[in-house]
């Protein structure tokens, strides 16, 4: 939702000009209300057409003025790609702020604004609770799309009595019953859905049985995975739940054409990420030097990735509060994981090793060389910038910042290690929990406690872990052929 809208000048001429460039629903909805306040509501669905630039606003300056609003895009229809938009082009928000985004007519001119505001200090509350907009039943593909995508990612407000805000809390607690993963691949799901729609003028919600059942099999045709074509059904019915209207991905059709596709689709078992198993992984960190910011990070999160058979999300979620080290080795205390929906918490144990590729070492070397005491353990580094005097190069150090690295960093750091070492596979996120329960298997660990190693519910998904290469070398016909 936008976090403000400005009027600059004339409220009639702002007004206006909101009328002569939004939807038609829009438009019909800013003329039943006289009250501004809702304004913000309303045009956080709203298309606008022709699209409009998006700025990010001056700073101020010592004497009091501003310096000039730099423009970020060109073109953006509504409020939730402009939100987008300012998240990819300032990568590193200043601490202690937020990056809000909102709208300002200067002149009867809109135009999306993005600005860095204070965050909300704890206990203080606000006056106001941002409520979430009314599903845009009706209304254009993408208000559904830009809508779907901020209520299925509303914050839970602070405490203050009032039964809206109780309200508004259950909901959003209800949306974190869904994994962020889980709710990420839903927004990109009906952004498609939306897509697909609007190309062949079809109602994006309520969405009816018969164009569901044509839009799974226009993906089955596409030669898209049965287990996608579940997820994209599974995010529709997520939409119209939220939407507290009738849910038409449980139509016969629906279900008959589903049906049909997993009859007639012959798919290929799906091709597993490469194990970096222990060899490959030591090759890979001995061409790495810790001697440098950027190598001793890269380093801790291979070695302590490999070591605790991490998901890439809970390596990229580690803080050191997390962590203790003594003598003997290292606790973990994992508060969060894919495993452990409850949040009951999960205890990992790495015992100290002897050689230079120990992982509680490069862990400690790590938080040495970045200074950090608190917070997220792996985070971004900054490259130094300056310019070269002879060979000698005059500039700032590396910068470390104060966020967590994302998970898909974490998987862009593991590609470019093992391709920068011309390992031959195709590796990623999960090469390492891999590799990991793939070298425990070939060392002669039992199911049950490769089970207890990587904190899996079952021994059947445990067995996919193991590649081929563990399989033959354990056949118990191995020794009698």
């Amino acid at each position: 939702m936008l976090s403000d809208v400005r009027i600059l000048g004339s409220s009639g001429q702002a007004q206006a000009a909101l009328h002569a460039r939004v939807d038609p629903l829009t438009r019909q909805r800013l003329a039943e209300t006289q009250d501004p306040a809702r304004w913000r509501e309303i045009l956080s669905t709203a298309r606008f057409t022709p699209p409009l630039p998006l700025l990010l606003a001056g700073i101020e300056l010592p004497d009091g003025s501003y310096s000039p609003d730099t423009p970020l895009a060109q073109g953006v229809p509504y409020a939730s790609a402009a939100q987008q938009m300012a998240q990819d082009h300032v990568a590193d928000i200043p601490s202690g702020f937020e990056l809000a985004v909102g709208l300002e007519i200067d002149d009867g001119v809109p135009s999306f604004l993005a600005w860095f505001r204070p965050l909300q200090s704890v206990g203080s509350r606000s006056e106001t609770v941002d409520a979430a907009p009314p599903a845009p039943v009706g209304q254009p593909a993408a208000a559904v799309a830009q809508w779907f995508s901020v209520v299925s990612a509303q914050p839970v407000p602070e405490h203050d009595g009032r039964l809206a805000t109780a309200r508004q809390a259950a909901d959003a607690y209800m949306h974190r019953s869904k994994a962020e993963n889980t709710l990420r691949t839903y927004r990109a799901a009906v952004r498609s859905w939306c897509r697909w729609a609007a190309g062949h003028a079809l109602p994006a919600l309520p969405a009816r049985g018969e164009d569901v059942a044509a839009y799974l099999a226009d993906m089955a045709l596409q030669g898209r995975r049965t287990s996608t074509i579940d997820l994209h059904r599974a995010a529709l019915r997520y939409l119209h739940h939220l939407a507290q209207i009738a849910v038409p991905t449980a139509h016969p059709m629906v279900t008959a054409t589903l049906a049909g596709i997993r009859r007639e689709v012959k798919e290929t078992l799906p091709r597993q990420k490469t194990a970096l198993t222990w060899d490959r992984l030591v090759r890979v960190v001995e061409t790495i030097s810790s001697h440098d910011l950027v190598g001793a990070r890269d380093r801790a999160i291979l070695l302590l990735g490999f070591a605790g058979a991490f998901r890439r999300s809970e390596l990229a979620a580690l803080k050191v509060d997390d962590i203790t080290v003594d003598e003997d080795g290292m606790q973990i205390r994992l508060g969060r994981s894919k495993g452990d929906p409850q949040r009951k918490g999960t205890l990992i144990g790495i015992p100290r090793g002897l050689t230079r590729n120990c992982p509680v070492l490069a862990y400690e070397t790590w938080l040495r060389q970045a200074g950090i005491t608190e917070g997220p353990v792996f985070r971004r580094i900054w490259s130094a910038r300056g310019r070269r005097a002879g060979a000698t190069l005059v500039g700032t150090p590396p910068r470390i910042g104060p966020h967590a690295l994302s998970d898909r960093a974490v998987t862009d750091i593991i590609r470019k290690r093992c391709g920068d070492t011309h390992l031959e596979g195709d590796f990623g996120g999960h090469s390492l929990r891999r590799g990991a329960i793939t070298t425990g298997a070939k060392d002669g660990y039992g199911l049950l406690e490769l089970k207890r190693f990587s904190r899996h519910k079952s021994l059947q998904v445990v067995e996919t872990y193991i590649d081929e290469a563990s399989i033959k070398a354990r056949h118990p016909g191995r020794s009698r052929f």
